[in-house]
């Protein structure tokens, strides 16, 4: 595989983003180790690295990420070593996204003051590498219901100087896009950079809603956009670009198997697609890992790697 340049990502969770070292070293001190008594037996109990029954059953490990977010300090330090970690898989511009809500639901914080501490390691590491640019997304959780991601919106508004977008995520099989209309109608009047969680884990209705009602100017996931050719004839058409996460698609089994990834389809379709990790802290992935897998199983030539790379640096809200 011909070495890449200086890589973007676009869908990364940085608060299931944390080091398994990192991870391990805060569950100890808080008593959190699901019953493990090595480093590598707590990582076997955290990690997913097989197709597990559904998303909404991957969701459910996220909560020990969640347990040790429980002050300014570990999200600062989170932050910053997500941001590290990023730079030494050769990523130059990276979006971090982050639930204000996942984060407070256990540490009682409030949004501000997680924002505040995430972007403060976040520009501690960019300090450090001034040829890197980062921002973060607000994501509005699906599974806390339509008030909750109300207020969610209401907060990025009013901090939207440091945000670079909005998004929705969380399990789209309980909580379709309809729930949520009103909920984003004073960001899609802004003309805020909305990205949706949508097609991940049903079908081609949720990116079509997500487009015509919720703002959608990216999507997340997206791949069951190639169940409707009309949809995919509008994506290619208007140039929106889809989040796609392959070895993510396959463990929440939104898709059978690596090899029948709709992304090549998708991109000789005429849709931009770009290449991303989702969430590296629970999957252990890196993007140059990703961008492999997209050539040696799903199939992709070394210029069409090269196009998902160029579409992830044309579509960033960076």
């Amino acid at each position: 595989m011909t070495p890449l340049g200086p890589l973007t990502e676009l869908h990364r969770h940085l608060d299931v983003c944390t080091r398994p070292s990192t991870l391990w070293e805060l569950a100890s001190k808080r008593g959190l180790t699901l019953g493990a008594l090595t480093a590598e037996e707590f990582r076997s109990k955290t990690l997913i690295l097989e197709p597990m029954t559904d998303l909404g059953t991957v969701l459910g490990k996220f909560e020990i990420f969640q347990q040790v977010l429980d002050h300014p300090d570990v999200l600062d330090r989170v932050a910053f070593e997500a941001v590290e970690d990023c730079y030494q898989e050769g990523i130059r511009q990276v979006e971090l996204r982050f639930s204000p809500s996942f984060v407070a639901e256990h540490s009682g914080m409030p949004y501000w003051e997680i924002l505040d501490a995430f972007e403060r390691g976040m520009k501690r590491a960019l300090s450090l590498h001034p040829d890197m640019k980062a921002g973060l997304l607000c994501i509005a959780s699906r599974d806390y219901g339509a008030d909750s991601v109300a207020e969610t919106v209401e907060f990025f508004l009013k901090y939207d100087t440091q945000f670079i977008g909005l998004d929705l995520a969380g399990d789209e099989t309980r909580w379709p896009n309809q729930k949520f209309k009103d909920a984003f109608r004073p960001a899609v009047r802004k003309g805020s950079n909305i990205t949706i969680h949508s097609g991940e884990s049903v079908g081609p209705e949720s990116v079509w809603y997500a487009l015509g009602h919720l703002g959608a100017k990216r999507i997340g996931h997206g791949i069951h956009a190639i169940q409707d050719p009309a949809l995919v004839e509008t994506l290619a058409r208007d140039q929106i670009c889809l989040e796609v996460c392959p070895t993510s698609n396959w463990l929440t089994r939104s898709v059978p198997s690596l090899e029948e990834h709709p992304l090549r389809d998708l991109l000789r379709a005429g849709v931009p697609v770009c290449i991303n990790t989702d969430d590296p802290g629970i999957f252990a992935l890196t993007l140059p890992g990703e961008i492999a897998i997209a050539q040696t199983l799903i199939g992709l030539s070394e210029s069409e790697i090269s196009q998902c790379a160029e579409f992830a640096e044309k579509f960033t809200f960076l």
